[in-house]
């Protein structure tokens, strides 16, 4: 197995629920002269040992050969990698972060790292949405207030965004890395990709060809939540296997059924019947988190010399 990599390669890491589905496959396929490595890469076997391999099995040559295979085929020299499970597994706390970071310096020692953040609150109730969704069967607090020996559960460290930051600084060097906020690019996508990549080194006049839209997927009402969360108690998910190892995979009717709820449930029923249907944290919980968050964000906001404040970021007085 050949170990040399000459490609250059930038890094997508996340975070989850910021538009990352659609830059995978509206603004990245688009930048011009970069070939893309999106989520279809955590199929690989390269992408899985990236994440799941035991430490003492972890092999960089292996994950640099496989980025470098694929890019040889499509006769490419420069690739962006976006996957956003490459922060960790939102729903197990987290687990893996700081490791995977250290493992994907110990491949691509030379790589640039994009990094988009979204106000905390809001991103830990879009999680836990796709927690449920996923087949998890906890409330809300529960599920930001699981300690171990529980594997599941939300880790606030997780959306420290000042930590991560100058993790991922430490080790490939902040003038490599990109971090903007989501609502940034929400309020002013042109723009935004501009900037993005401008960073990139791409041609503006590949903006051109970019598929700007609204996204039109609603978040699920809390009730439609609550009748999701009932049913996974029985149907098979990452997180009720009920049994043998042949039920660890979701079924399609679990996609089926959310767009169900989605499409027709929440719009028809739901929202005509209840005035309140967002979800909500616990007074308690949510000053834990306040808390927790206020000065992280500040910091970050003072260092990088980005505005939060006007996005509803929790900031220090």
């Amino acid at each position: 197995m050949s170990d040399s990599f000459d490609i250059e390669l930038v890094i997508h890491v996340g975070y989850p629920k910021t538009a990352t589905s659609w830059m995978q496959s509206h603004v990245y396929t688009k930048a011009e002269g970069f070939c893309h490595l999106g989520n279809g890469l955590k199929m690989s076997g390269w992408g899985i040992h990236l994440v799941a391999a035991h430490d003492l099995a972890f092999s960089p040559a292996l994950v640099r050969e496989g980025v470098a295979e694929f890019c040889r085929s499509r006769g490419c020299t420069k690739a962006i990698m976006s996957w956003e499970h490459l922060l960790g597994d939102s729903a197990y706390h987290a687990d893996g972060l700081t490791r995977i970071a250290n493992r994907l310096k110990q491949s691509f020692p030379n790589a640039r790292i994009i990094l988009y953040v979204r106000e905390q609150l809001a991103l830990l109730k879009a999680i836990y949405a796709q927690y449920v969704q996923e087949g998890g069967t906890w409330t809300l607090d529960e599920f930001t207030q699981l300690k171990y020996p529980y594997r599941v559960g939300f880790s606030p460290v997780y959306l420290n965004y000042e930590l991560v930051y100058r993790l991922y600084g430490n080790l490939f060097g902040e003038h490599n890395i990109y971090l903007q906020a989501y609502e940034a690019l929400k309020a002013q996508p042109e723009e935004e990709i501009l900037r993005l990549f401008s960073w990139l080194g791409v041609p503006s006049h590949s903006i051109a060809d970019i598929q700007f839209y609204e996204q039109v997927n609603a978040s699920l009402s809390r009730q439609a939540l609550s009748v999701l969360r009932g049913l996974n108690h029985v149907v098979p998910s990452r997180f009720n296997s009920l049994g043998s190892v042949a039920f660890t995979k979701q079924p399609k009717s679990r996609f089926y059924l959310r767009k169900w709820l989605q499409q027709y449930v929440d719009p028809k029923l739901i929202k005509k019947i209840f005035t309140a249907t967002e979800l909500e944290l616990s007074s308690t919980v949510h000053a834990e988190l306040e808390r927790y968050y206020r000065k992280s964000n500040s910091m970050l906001a003072k260092d990088l010399r980005i505005t939060l404040a006007e996005y509803g970021y929790l900031l220090e007085a």
